[in-house]
């Protein structure tokens, strides 16, 4: 009985998109992409995220995201799925509020969102480790001697250095930031784009030997949008 008034008074966000991201470890972990065969890691990206879209000028903004990464760099590539809370979100409407108007006067408005979360965490995995971090066969890239190869340095993708094992698992902290756009198509619902960018991420894998890795992100796609009609 007391999720229904709640959830007639939320304002919802949905965000359907897709990017890319680059990630390397950071320069005191000794990594220099000049000299490493590995070089940073590269991202094909895509999500599904939701937003809590207040209606004043300034409002809390928590978000959750399901996050698909096709990741790859010189040494091989993987498959990474995440889930992502952010419990710190902060936004503000950059044009007016929708609560400044009645629910008969949205149909046609536009207005425009920005926000910052300042503590999103995931947690995540290599859906196919059985491929490898390097693949069954990767050419010129292939396994052939830790020292030669890395060196003192640590490939970001793997727990260990042992060859075809594409297990990973890793805890993220990251900063994103959102700007969105959208056009009342009704009184409650609303269509219209988003640009996203995950201005900093410190990734950290599960194997407690492993350093940070450090990177970024870029993303576009469409938003729905769900209000209430109330006012």
């Amino acid at each position: 009985m007391l999720f229904c008034p709640l959830f007639m008074q939320a304002q919802h966000a949905l965000d359907m998109g897709a990017g890319w991201g680059n990630m390397g470890l950071s320069p005191s972990t000794t990594w220099k992409p000049y000299s490493w065969s590995e070089g940073s890691r590269k991202e094909a990206m895509a999500g599904l995220s939701y937003q809590y879209v207040g209606r004043k000028k300034i409002y809390y903004a928590p978000s959750a995201k399901l996050r698909y990464g096709n990741n790859w760099s010189m040494s091989g590539s993987v498959n990474l799925i995440s889930l992502h809370l952010g419990v710190a979100g902060l936004g503000i409407h950059m044009l007016k509020p929708i609560s400044t108007y009645k629910p008969e006067e949205r149909k046609g408005k536009w207005f425009g969102t920005f926000e910052v979360n300042f503590a999103s965490i995931g947690i995540g995995g290599n859906i196919t480790p059985s491929m490898g971090a390097r693949g069954a066969k990767s050419g010129s890239r292939e396994w052939s001697d830790t020292t030669n190869q890395f060196g003192n340095q640590y490939y970001a993708f793997k727990d260990t250095y042992e060859p075809n094992n594409g297990k990973y698992s890793y805890i993220q902290y990251s900063v994103p930031l959102t700007m969105r756009f959208w056009n009342m198509l009704t009184n409650e619902v609303g269509l219209g784009f988003f640009l996203a960018s995950n201005c900093i991420m410190l990734e950290k894998s599960f194997n407690l030997n492993s350093p940070i890795s450090i990177g970024y992100d870029i993303q576009t796609g469409i938003s729905l949008m769900f209000f209430s009609n109330k006012k």
